[in-house]
């Protein structure tokens, strides 16, 4: 083992880290009229229904819309009431409950079979009776893909992608789903626990949500929305794991419809994420330090930092300096650290909305076009509720936050 540790490299006073790229950002004092957050909770549980190790885990994502203009209103230094910020938002929801193993319907069900079934329902909802269902925006944003392999196990024929629910060609019959497609059930685990798949279930639907309302706004008569308003995702503007393959075609239409808010409003989308966690706060944490003072006593307020892919490969994500910027393939968000005006540290993506954004060593103004009004974001709308809490994240996270004892008293229910 200690022959093992000597050949791994380490970050300490012996190699020299690379000095952060700090950015210099034109401010302005732009502030939102709306702002529109998605966030979503999964809690798992389990099920007595006969046999051992049975669980389901139900899902619950939230979008709230938040009237940014009441928060104006209030007279500077005066202390709000509460009803204020119970006045200023609505929501919409959807949810789920996502079989785990040992859980079936009966028959010749299977739980992997019953569990497609159900991300196939989950993601054929609706967040606006007048609008597509997430299912249409998934098809409409990855039209002419080529299909994967066939989930059915030991499928003799070539598989062909059909839409909605339909029949494999083979001899088996089998039922396949359009939803087929992102891979989940790749990692389904009849022999313990899916949090992880049913995680990434959350996530593929909260992107989704997210492009699905940005679809929304495109209509002529809502486009104009996009100029006053913010969009908002908790954690980072990515997807990983098996559906990682869609992060080019959201990637695809956030450009598409930031080029025609370009047209019509003259500004691009302003598309934010937040991470709380993972290497990149953990990154953020550590250089923000001196030995005198300890943490977050580097940085000024108000600093920026720009990490380009040299940084990213060099001092976070280890790889050859050469080598494929991190996230090329998985992020449709570009990394900036910011420690707002009353020192809090945020960890923001936001939206690739142009050509400039998709090259990850481009640190320059043009690939961040709203950058500015980010930071205004995040400094008007900070609060102490938690270190480096983020009130419209707050805001949606109650919505979509499941009680601690949901579905506890009555566990002998079965499934």
């Amino acid at each position: 083992m200690r022959e093992f540790e000597g050949v791994i490299a380490i970050l300490d006073g012996a190699v020299p880290r690379d000095a952060a790229p700090l950015m210099k950002v034109q401010r302005n004092d732009w502030l939102p009229r709306r702002i529109v957050a998605i966030d979503g909770s999964t809690i798992t549980h389990k099920v007595k229904n006969g046999f051992p190790g049975a669980e389901a885990t139900l899902l619950m994502l939230s979008v709230v819309f938040i009237d940014v203009s009441k928060l104006a209103a209030i007279t500077p230094k005066e202390i709000p009431s509460p009803r204020i910020f119970n006045e200023m938002d609505r929501a919409s929801t959807l949810d789920a409950v996502l079989p785990g193993s040992n859980i079936h319907r009966g028959g010749n069900d299977t739980p992997r079979r019953f569990f497609r079934k159900q991300v196939f329902d989950a993601i054929g909802g609706k967040l606006d009776p007048t609008h597509e269902t997430l299912l249409d925006t998934l098809r409409e944003i990855t039209a002419g893909r080529r299909a994967d392999q066939c989930p059915i196990e030991d499928c003799s024929r070539r598989y062909a992608a059909g839409t909605r629910e339909y029949v494999c060609a083979c001899e088996k019959k089998q039922p396949l789903f359009e939803t087929d497609a992102f891979r989940f059930h790749e990692r389904f685990n009849e022999l313990g626990s899916n949090g992880e798949v049913h995680g990434e279930v959350r996530h593929v639907l909260e992107v989704l949500s997210l492009v699905n309302l940005l679809r929304y706004f495109e209509h002529d008569s809502r486009i104009h929305y996009l100029k006053s308003s913010a969009f908002i995702l908790d954690g980072p503007l990515a997807v990983f794991g098996q559906p990682a393959w869609l992060a080019p075609y959201v990637r695809r239409e956030i450009m598409r419809l930031s080029e025609k808010s370009r047209v019509s409003n003259n500004c691009d989308i302003l598309l934010m994420g937040i991470e709380k966690g993972g290497q990149y706060v953990t990154h953020f944490f550590d250089i923000d330090w001196t030995d005198e003072q300890g943490p977050r006593s580097k940085y000024r307020a108000g600093t920026v930092i720009v990490p380009d892919a040299r940084y990213v490969n060099r001092n976070i994500v280890f790889r050859p300096e050469d080598a494929k910027p991190s996230g090329v393939d998985t992020y449709f968000g570009r990394k900036v650290f910011y420690k707002n005006r009353v020192g809090a540290h945020s960890v923001l993506n936001l939206g690739v909305v142009n050509s400039e954004g998709l090259d990850f060593s481009n640190t320059s103004a043009a690939a961040f076009p709203r950058l500015a009004d980010a930071l205004n974001v995040l400094d008007h709308l900070s609060t102490y509720l938690y270190q480096d809490a983020f009130m419209p994240l707050v805001r949606a996270h109650a919505h979509a936050a499941i009680p601690l004892k949901r579905g506890t008293e009555n566990s002998d229910q079965s499934v």
